[in-house]
């Protein structure tokens, strides 16, 4: 027979930083990309100027409003609020074809059904 330990789930994972880490960080490269089309003239395929900057400045918006709806469901515990917003998140990729926003939020998603994060969600106190 084992015994059941009371403090699984009770501590946020490593997992769980992950992906908090890895979704600030694409809010700061959206920023990034914004920065460098808007200042300092870059220019990727066809995207150029001031309608790439707005498109970033956008997307980056999306990723906060998303990046704080992951916070929200951390603190509340919410495993369907955090999966929800990843895929938000992943929708609000695709208007600029962000792949690097594509690829976290598919690592992102993935990480929620590790069992370590699915036991931190399941913790109740």
């Amino acid at each position: 027979m084992t015994a059941i330990d009371p403090t699984t789930g009770a501590s946020k994972p490593a997992t769980l930083r992950v992906i908090f880490i890895l979704n600030a960080l694409k809010i700061l490269l959206a920023f990034g990309f914004f920065a460098a089309f808007k200042f300092y003239g870059l220019q990727v395929g066809e995207l150029a100027g001031s309608q790439a900057a707005n498109l970033m400045l956008y997307t980056m918006l999306a990723y906060m409003l998303t990046f704080a709806c992951i916070v929200v469901s951390i603190l509340k515990r919410s495993i369907i609020g955090i999966r929800a917003a990843i895929a938000v998140d992943f929708l609000a990729s695709i208007p600029a074809t962000a792949a690097i926003g594509f690829v976290i939020a598919i690592i992102s998603m993935g990480l929620t059904f590790t069992a370590s994060v699915r036991a931190f969600f399941a913790h109740r106190t």
